[in-house]
């Protein structure tokens, strides 16, 4: 065995050396039950993974479906998602190709003084040369490597940030329609209320007219209608802000969506509550978490590609082509020529950059784990505080269907005694304003408990892996 082979054995064998610590992954510590879960109206019920998927598909809204569909082909934020995982694997290729040697095709002309002046003084000479020049760093100590593996998991964490996109995509555009929805509702209620008013305004203009009702029944009846009046405007203004955003969220012109939803239809509701039965399969759905876990991966091993600048740098330099100091000879066999060479560089006098580069790459592994236990804590607290929201809320949702329902009854009641003159027509002023309040407050109920259970299947990761 040549000495040459023995040294090329040594280095490769070297080669796998790698310096700083070896990234395991964390396990959050999560608690076993949620405590939203023990609330006696909860009535939890397990969700698939694949109901996750498609989540909004249990609201059983064919309008809602397509526009998940436009969403998902066509929202901006997804294909800026996509785009950052092709750079994201680029960067890996780009560092994976400094594990190879590098060839080039070299090319030269110089015109030297003679190399040995002691046997011939004063002579100059050209060389050209036409050949390959190869180089490569053995990475001795892992430097390559551990940033081989940082640039692994960045890329692993784009792709997460993608499904993050899509869960963060879903859940806006699904809020966006409930609350055009709801506004949708809240216009129809406000007009028909109006028009109620106004029948009620024409009835009071008339008694006074025949000397049985007061001009007092009059006014009061009129500021009524013309509050009630007012409210259209400004619901009609946040309807249209409201349908600009959907446009925005599937990634088309304003104006293209008034057509397709024109017509008003209810506010879209679940049958009822499916969750993920334990915080820790909420933890392993939800893709942020991953990112925040992808991100601990990279500064992991940032750290060993740090230390590694501490200990020397090898590089291998070859050379194959023609040499000649006559050009016209440049291509004669003669001219061939070929040279290897090995340079070994030690760090020796740096000033502290080195040791600088060790204890930044320690503080953001540190950064990089706290922000972790930061992101568990933070989706703990979403999902308890969202699946408590929405039991509430849907609580009260049903306490206010009951009101309504009462009331409806009460203003009926009232109308009737006052054309019988049992009570006065403040009364029934009265009773027709309630309605109106508790008719709006059961509109946005509705809509807030669909918005709440929404932030429930986005605290779990749904949408995740839906298909644009």
């Amino acid at each position: 065995m040549t000495h040459k082979t023995c040294w090329l054995l040594l280095l490769s064998g070297l080669a796998g050396c790698t310096m700083g610590p070896d990234y395991r992954k964390v396990a959050p510590v999560v608690p076993k039950h949620w405590q939203a879960g023990q609330i006696p109206e909860a009535g939890l019920k397990p969700v698939s993974t694949e109901a996750l998927k498609n989540w909004w598909k249990s609201f059983g809204d064919k309008r809602l479906n397509h526009l998940m569909d436009q969403a998902l082909a066509g929202n901006l934020d997804i294909k800026i998602a996509m785009a950052r995982i092709d750079q994201a694997r680029a960067e890996r290729r780009g560092t994976r190709a400094e594990l190879f040697p590098t060839v080039n095709v070299k090319a030269g002309a110089q015109r030297q003084d003679n190399p040995f002046p002691g046997l011939a003084p004063g002579i100059r000479y050209n060389m050209f040369e036409l050949g390959f020049d190869a180089l490569w760093e053995v990475d001795l100590f892992g430097r390559q490597q551990r940033r081989l593996e940082a640039a692994s998991a960045d890329l692993e964490g784009a792709t997460e940030q993608y499904h993050q996109s899509l869960v963060t995509l879903t859940a806006e555009l699904a809020r966006g329609y409930v609350d055009y929805r709801s506004i949708q509702n809240q216009l129809r209620i406000t007009r028909s209320n109006l028009e109620s008013q106004q029948h009620t305004l024409a009835l009071t203009e008339r008694l006074n007219a025949e000397g049985v009702g007061t001009r007092h029944d009059v006014i009061r009846a009129r500021a009524q209608t013309e509050t009630t009046e007012a409210q259209i405007p400004a619901l009609e203004g946040r309807l249209v802000a409201a349908l600009r955003q959907l446009e925005v969220l599937v990634g088309r012109q304003p104006g293209t969506l008034d057509a397709e939803l024109n017509s008003a239809e209810a506010v879209p509701a679940a049958p009822g509550i499916e969750i993920l039965t334990t915080p820790a399969e909420t933890i392993r759905h939800r893709p942020d978490l991953r990112v925040a876990e992808r991100r601990l991966a990279a500064a992991t091993a940032m750290q060993g590609a740090a230390i590694a600048e501490l200990y020397p740098k090898i590089s291998l330099s070859a050379f194959v082509g023609l040499r000649n100091t006559d050009m016209e000879s440049l291509f004669k066999s003669a001219a061939f020529s070929y040279g290897t060479a090995a340079n070994l560089l030690q760090p020796l006098l740096n000033f502290g950059r080195i040791r600088a580069g060790i204890d930044l790459a320690d503080a953001q592994q540190k950064e990089a784990y706290l922000a972790f236990e930061k992101t568990v804590l933070e989706a703990l607290r979403e999902t308890e505080t969202t699946l408590t929201r929405y039991l509430k809320e849907e609580s009260r949702r049903q306490t206010l269907a009951r009101a309504v329902a009462d009331l409806r009854e009460s203003v009926r009641l009232s109308q009737l005694r006052y054309h019988e003159g049992v009570i006065s027509f403040l009364d029934v002023l009265e009773s027709q304003r309630a309605l109106y309040v508790d008719e709006i407050n059961l509109a946005r109920s509705e809509a807030e408990a669909s918005t709440n259970l929404i932030a429930v299947y986005k605290a779990l990761g749904g949408g995740a892996n839906a298909i644009p």
